[in-house]
């Protein structure tokens, strides 16, 4: 296996989400096998989370972010350009949720968006953008 996801397991069955905690490596550091990599925090403990695979760390999360059982809180890659191309997606990922969140428009006209193919944050519009404004967005930018 080239790589582990770093899924978060149940811990205490009452806690759906924990707190990520005091992360010791940056993205793309090489963390070896047995090194803790970060606390995680239920409401009732913290617990160090001691790597079982060495490689070099992408993660998802940063300090005191909340992540949900079951989600991934980052990976760890045996090979560095793997983990670099992982980082870039991520990093590309949470730029276009930050642009997305500055857009006013309907959930289905940013579905409808991403479906034609259409960056919906080059649709200016007063008020709520919806699916025929992209519509004509294209009609007028072909």
């Amino acid at each position: 296996m080239d790589f582990k996801d770093l899924i978060i397991p149940t811990i205490n069955v009452n806690d759906t989400k924990v707190t990520i905690s005091d992360i010791r490596k940056e993205n793309l550091e090489y963390i070896e096998e047995g090194e803790v990599l970060y606390s995680v925090e239920t409401s009732k403990a913290t617990e160090e989370y001691k790597c079982d695979f060495a490689g070099y760390v992408v993660l998802f999360v940063e300090d005191m972010d909340e992540v949900e059982v079951g989600k991934s809180a980052g990976m760890i890659f045996k090979n560095l350009d793997d983990a670099k191309a992982k980082l870039a997606e991520v990093e590309e990922a949470k730029q276009k949720a930050k642009k997305l969140a500055s857009v006013n428009a309907s959930k289905k006209a940013i579905a409808y968006a991403e479906e034609k193919g259409v960056d919906i944050t080059l649709i200016k519009k007063d008020g709520i953008i919806k699916t025929q404004d992209i519509d004509e967005w294209i009609a007028n930018h072909k």
